[in-house]
């Protein structure tokens, strides 16, 4: 799907007001909406990191996802984390949904309605902080009018990697992609929605806030391994216009 469609969706989102309250409490898991924040990750397993939200009531029209994950005093997160296009991983071996798989629908299901939707997804690494960037952004101008159940948990994104090709130790060129043994941590920097009409951004409260990979003791220090940055949904637009 074009970034220009998302644009259009989006193109009265210019001015917004950000609320200082938030409505519903965000989490992020590994394996399901109410998985553990602490994985061992082996060699050629898949891992999956879910983002949701609870006691969440309002209409809505769009919502954003941004995890930070970074390796903190142990350096630039390692090749078997690169799941950018230019990276050792490479982009086939990540999938990014804005839909909740039917294994986690029943117990977790969308928070988008069942209408015409633009999602934007992207997973990028900064070679200057060392640390990669996962993002779910997803619109739907018919909106959510009747607004969602309070008691229930929604899904909001997912981040399935696929380490078929990772291993333990360093990178063998060409081969496979090192590193997975290091600590990792992956952080919520922002998690938010609109309104219907888009002129109230709202951030969500955080639950479990981040989660860590091969790091039981979390010496990454987690969060503090990502710090959060400011994003709006007018960053947003700017990065698509490249």
């Amino acid at each position: 799907m074009k970034v220009t469609r998302f644009l259009v969706a989006l193109s009265a989102v210019a001015a917004f007001a950000t609320s200082a309250s938030a409505q519903g409490v965000a989490s992020l898991n590994w394996d399901t909406c109410v998985g553990p924040i602490a994985k061992a990750i082996l060699p050629g397993t898949q891992a999956r990191l879910n983002a949701s939200v609870t006691n969440h009531s309002a209409p809505h029209n769009a919502y954003q996802v941004f995890v930070a994950l970074g390796s903190g005093s142990a350096g630039p997160i390692a090749d078997a984390w690169r799941f950018d296009a230019p990276g050792c991983q490479g982009s086939s071996f990540i999938t990014i949904d804005h839909l909740a798989p039917p294994a986690l629908s029943k117990a977790c299901p969308s928070f988008q309605p069942p209408v015409q939707n633009l999602p934007v997804k992207d997973y990028s690494f900064d070679p200057i902080s060392g640390k990669a960037r996962a993002v779910c952004s997803n619109a739907y101008p018919a909106g959510d009018l009747d607004g969602t159940l309070p008691g229930t948990r929604y899904f909001l994104a997912g981040f399935l990697f696929d380490h078929l090709f990772s291993v333990n130790g360093p990178t063998t060129p060409g081969a496979d992609c090192g590193g997975l043994e290091k600590p990792v941590c992956a952080h919520f920097t922002s998690a938010s929605w609109l309104n219907i009409g888009g002129t109230v951004e709202t951030e969500w409260a955080k639950n479990s806030e981040f989660v860590t990979a091969n790091d039981p003791n979390n010496d990454t220090r987690c969060p503090g391994a990502t710090p959060a940055q400011e994003t709006t949904w007018g960053s947003i637009k700017a990065q698509y216009k490249r």
